[in-house]
């Protein structure tokens, strides 16, 4: 398993376009991924799993990416989140 984290930096936190965004990156995936924020978490790949996470401005989220293409599969997302999260 691969995990990273990142800090939210947007003014409104993460809205329901970029989270449909950041699920069709995840969907790319063939390893699972998982989205964590707090003490909330939920499969990265779908919608209301990341949307109920409530992601804020400065929240440090986890992403933790576990499967055959695990390494592959977690620099795609870690330079998706740098870029557009």
């Amino acid at each position: 398993m691969v995990v990273f984290h990142f800090t939210s930096r947007f003014e409104n936190g993460l809205d329901i376009r970029r989270a449909g965004k950041f699920v069709k990156e995840a969907i790319k995936c063939s390893s699972k991924v998982s989205i964590r924020n707090g003490e909330k978490h939920g499969d990265a790949k779908l919608i209301f799993n990341v949307m109920s996470l409530n992601i804020k401005p400065g929240d440090v989220v986890e992403i933790a990416v576990e499967g055959d293409s695990e390494a592959d599969d977690a620099a795609m997302m870690e330079q998706y989140a740098a870029q557009f999260l």
